[in-house]
């Protein structure tokens, strides 16, 4: 019986640091290893994007940026290739937004939003904790995420703490089904960047179709960045059967991993 290749990318955001690296190298090898121990690709994808959540360096969970108001209210969202798709917006006092987005991938709601989506969390038994002790040490950096491929099938997780001082109800591109990330039978996309550019750019739905199309991650990589001026940052990270790739047209912490199961 031959090998499946199992494929992870993770970043840290358009804008994070490049020696940032080693955080998203970390959740890689986590992704790795939970693949291989044939964990679902989706709770994959969402256990890589914790482990971004976590570290203060970058604009997610721990580290999200504060609004004008001084309070955190963080976006997630995940989606796999069988068409599950859960999001969160305007969450506040949950540490790891990304595990709620799963949960609700799961129920028959696709997307929760601020005390509607906190109140979720809490009947499920996640923990509210203070999120604006100022724990950030993340400079202007963008949304985390991570693509996963499993041999077979494909997931997408994102997560963020939005733009930091933007106004407590503006929300990205994150939750929006299509724009922040996207995931199918021919592939994954995760996006990160000025929010409001990629979503009115529809970005990972028409990045992932160009996958349909036959055309190369690279190469779709290199046609989605075209879309955008210069002034508006963005990345991405794409995977399908035969491939994979990633960048910004900023400085971008981000990691690749491949293995065999």
């Amino acid at each position: 019986m031959s090998e499946k290749q199992l494929i992870i990318l993770a970043h840290g955001g358009a804008g994070s640091d490049n020696a940032h690296s080693d955080g998203t190298d970390r959740a890689c090898q986590l992704g790795l290893e939970l693949l291989q121990a044939r964990t679902p690709v989706l709770e994959a994808a969402c256990r890589v994007v914790e482990i971004l959540e976590d570290d203060p360096r970058f604009n997610a969970g721990t580290g999200s940026r504060k609004r004008t108001d001084g309070t955190v209210r963080m976006d997630a969202a995940c989606m796999d290739s069988h068409r599950r798709f859960g999001a969160v917006s305007a969450l506040q006092h949950i540490k790891n937004p990304i595990h709620v987005a799963r949960h609700v991938a799961d129920s028959e709601n696709r997307l929760l939003t601020g005390e509607d989506a906190l109140q979720y969390a809490l009947e499920l038994g996640f923990e509210k904790v203070d999120m604006t002790g100022g724990n950030s040490i993340a400079p202007s950096t963008d949304t985390v995420g991570a693509v996963v491929f499993d041999g077979t099938k494909f997931a997408a997780a994102l997560s963020t703490g939005g733009t930091g001082g933007s106004r407590p109800g503006r929300v990205g591109d994150v939750p929006l089904i299509g724009c922040g990330l996207y995931a199918g039978e021919h592939g994954a996309v995760c996006c990160t960047g000025h929010g409001e550019s990629i979503t009115l750019n529809l970005t990972a739905y028409r990045t992932y179709a160009m996958l349909e199309q036959g055309i190369a991650p690279q190469e779709a990589l290199d046609i989605a960045l075209s879309w955008f001026e210069d002034s508006q940052d963005i990345g991405l990270l794409i995977v399908n059967p035969n491939g994979h790739a990633g960048g910004s047209n900023r400085s971008m912490a981000w990691s690749t991993l491949t293995g065999a199961l």
